[in-house]
C-alpha cells in the first residue's frame, strides 16, 4: 500500500510544471510593445483573471511577472514583462496547446 501511495503522490508530481520549466522551453510570444511594463500588466492581469481567478501579478526587478498557479499542476500559463526602450517586452509562456487561448488574450494587449 505505501508503494502504491508513493507511486501516485510521484505521478502528481511529475505533472507539475514550475516557472523555471516554462522559461526552459521557451516563450511562444516573445514581442516588444509601446506600453509600459505597468500599462501592459494593467490590461493583462484583469483579462487573464477572467479565465481564472487564481492570476497573480508581482512586480519584479524589471517589470512584472503574471502567472496562473493550480494546485497538483504548478504553473501552466505564465507572462514576463519587462522594461524595454520604448515600452517594454513581453514573453509568454505555456505548458501546451491547451494554454494557447491565453497567448491570444495576451496579444490583445500588446
Amino acid at each position: 500500500m505505501r508503494i502504491l501511495i508513493g507511486a501516485v503522490g510521484l505521478a502528481l508530481l511529475a505533472g507539475c510544471v514550475s516557472p523555471a520549466d516554462l522559461e526552459e522551453k521557451g516563450p511562444v510570444l516573445d514581442s516588444l510593445t509601446q506600453k509600459s511594463a505597468r500599462d501592459y500588466s494593467k490590461c493583462l492581469t484583469p483579462k487573464w483573471q477572467d479565465l481564472n481567478a487564481r492570476v497573480a501579478s508581482t512586480e519584479t526587478e524589471s517589470g512584472y511577472r503574471i502567472r496562473l498557479d493550480i494546485d497538483m499542476v504548478g504553473t501552466p500559463v505564465m507572462a514576463l514583462v519587462e522594461e524595454a526602450a520604448g515600452g517594454a517586452k513581453v514573453r509568454v509562456y505555456i505548458r501546451n496547446s491547451t494554454w494557447s487561448n491565453w497567448v491570444s488574450v495576451a496579444r490583445s494587449c500588446i
